[in-house]
């Protein structure tokens, strides 16, 4: 290292890797995708469970992250897991919130929830399948893929589509936090 300021940014990088700060959101995200699709194909019209996922999703890793911390001694950093699940819990209160939910569907807040950690943590390991998951949730939801792109099986093959996607990304991720947690040199 030359300067200072790449030494403190290289220990920032170590850590967000220790914290696995890119793969647990991802590989949480693809978990609650994986629900998503379940319900895409059998729940089409049951709402409530679906509108849920988004908060519960990033209650889940701001819990999983506290955990983290008492079992590791590495914090959760400044991502804010809890202050995203909370906002995206008052979303559903505020007039027209769980309309937006029907329209955009939960995956496009599970999108927009990877876009804000990205976007605070300047990764874009977040923030690219955040922006997809965006784009595909009103696509799904509103039945886009269901008439126009058939061949991928509508809504669901949309879905599975991007499941899997999000969830090869996690494991991508976690490789290579692993191999970024070592020592850094001064």
């Amino acid at each position: 290292m030359s300067t200072a300021s790449e030494y403190v940014a290289a220990i920032q990088a170590q850590q967000r890797a220790v914290r696995h700060a890119t793969s647990l959101p991802l590989a949480v995200n693809g978990l609650a995708m994986l629900f998503l699709t379940y319900a895409e194909a059998t729940l089409r019209w049951f709402l409530l469970p679906q509108a849920l996922v988004p908060a519960l999703t990033y209650a889940l890793l701001f819990v999983s992250m506290l955990i983290q911390r008492r079992v590791t001694g590495v914090g959760a950093g400044n991502d804010r897991y809890g202050l995203i699940a909370l906002a995206l819990l008052a979303l559903l209160f505020v007039p027209f919130g769980l309309v937006a939910v029907f329209f955009v569907g939960p995956v496009f807040f599970l999108g927009l929830g990877l876009v804000v950690l990205g976007w605070r943590g300047r990764d874009a390991w977040l923030w690219g399948p955040g922006l997809f998951l965006m784009a595909l949730g009103p696509l799904v939801s509103l039945g886009t893929l269901s008439n126009h792109a058939s061949f991928l099986g509508g809504g669901v093959g949309g879905m599975v589509i991007g499941t899997l996607g999000v969830l090869a990304l996690a494991i991508v991720a976690f490789v290579r936090e692993r191999r970024a947690s070592g020592a850094v040199s001064a």
